[in-house]
C-alpha cells in the first residue's frame, strides 16, 4: 500500500512539474551579426553580435553578446502565414541614416514577431519626403546570420 501511494505521489508531481517547465521554455533561440547601430524601440544597440529569445507570449529578450547589453520588448505576432514561410530573417527599416528594427522571424508561425514602431522612427519617416527606403534583411552565414543590405522600395 505504501508503494502505491509514493507511486500515485510521484506520477502528481510529474503531471504538475512538466507544464511548468514547459511554460518556460523559449521557442525562439536567433542569434544574428549586425554591422551597424541599431534602435529597437527607445533602445539603441551597437553593431555586433546578438541573440533573442522569447521568455514570454509578446515580449523578446535582445541581448548582445559582447557587452551584454539587453532589452526586453513588446512584439507582435506575425499577422499572416507568409511572414512565417520557413525563412530564418531579421529585417530592419531605414530611414535617414538610422536603422529600425523591425521584423523577427526564425521561421516558423509561431517563431515569427513585429516589432512595434517606435515613436523616433514614426517621426522620422514623417519628416522624410519618401516612405522607409531600405530594408535591410538578415542572411544565413554558417550559424550566425550575417546582415546585408538590399534596397527594396
Amino acid at each position: 500500500m505504501k508503494r502505491i501511494l509514493y507511486l500515485a505521489a510521484a506520477t502528481i508531481a510529474i503531471c504538475l512539474i512538466t507544464p511548468a517547465a514547459y511554460a518556460q521554455r523559449s521557442d525562439l533561440d536567433l542569434r544574428f551579426h549586425v554591422p551597424f547601430q541599431f534602435s529597437i524601440g527607445n533602445n539603441t544597440f551597437a553593431a555586433g553580435d546578438y541573440v533573442v529569445t522569447r521568455p514570454t507570449r509578446s515580449k523578446l529578450v535582445f541581448c548582445n553578446l559582447e557587452n551584454h547589453t539587453a532589452a526586453i520588448v513588446s512584439v507582435l505576432p506575425a499577422s499572416s502565414r507568409k511572414d512565417g514561410n520557413g525563412h530564418t530573417r531579421v529585417v530592419f527599416h531605414r530611414n535617414g541614416g538610422e536603422y529600425f528594427l523591425a521584423f523577427v522571424s526564425e521561421g516558423s508561425l509561431e517563431s515569427t514577431f513585429a516589432i512595434n514602431i517606435s515613436k523616433e522612427e514614426m517621426k522620422l519617416a514623417e519628416e522624410s519626403p519618401r516612405k522607409p527606403v531600405t530594408i535591410v534583411s538578415v542572411v544565413p552565414s554558417s550559424s550566425t546570420l550575417q546582415a546585408a543590405l538590399s534596397s527594396q522600395k
